[in-house]
């Protein structure tokens, strides 16, 4: 790990100020990171929210309850999660999404990360985006809507 750190410190050094490679080291980063979060993850929990309620919120609508709850404990019910990100579409940073599912990355009770589900920004497509709104991704809506039938 301390290497690949010091690797990409002296990539960050080199490849500086070429823009084209700096956009390409944050794709690398945010993927890696997420993936690690959902690789580390024993447990999924999402939560559906009433928008009416939460007033259209971009973000911390965690705070207000949820109107149905999914968890994801089982293995198959992790990978399937997983699978979700297939051929999905990286994006960046995303501005105005409205928060209609969170979903809690957890490792024995303790969270390790948190994401939003916006589902009616697009007709076929939901984007699941970081809390920092920094990147997102972009997966067709049937299959997010299949996940969730699993339960």
């Amino acid at each position: 790990m301390r290497r690949n750190l010091i690797l990409i410190l002296i990539a960050i050094l080199i490849f500086g100020c070429n823009s084209k490679f700096e956009n390409t080291l944050e794709d690398f980063i945010d993927n890696y990171s997420f993936n690690k979060t959902k690789s580390n993850s024993k447990e999924i929990i999402i939560k559906l929210y009433d928008t009416t309620i939460t007033k259209r919120r971009i973000t911390d609508v965690e705070f207000f309850a949820s109107k149905k709850e999914f968890k994801a404990i089982n293995k198959q019910q992790l990978e399937n999660f997983d699978r979700l990100f297939i051929n999905a579409e990286k994006t960046g940073y995303c501005c105005c999404p409205l928060a209609i599912y969170s979903i809690h990355f957890l490792n024995k009770k303790e969270e390790l990360d948190l994401f939003y589900v916006d589902t009616l920004q697009f007709k076929n497509k939901v984007r699941i985006y970081e809390k920092g709104l920094q990147y997102s991704y972009t997966i067709e809506k049937q299959k997010w809507k299949d996940y969730l039938n699993e339960f």
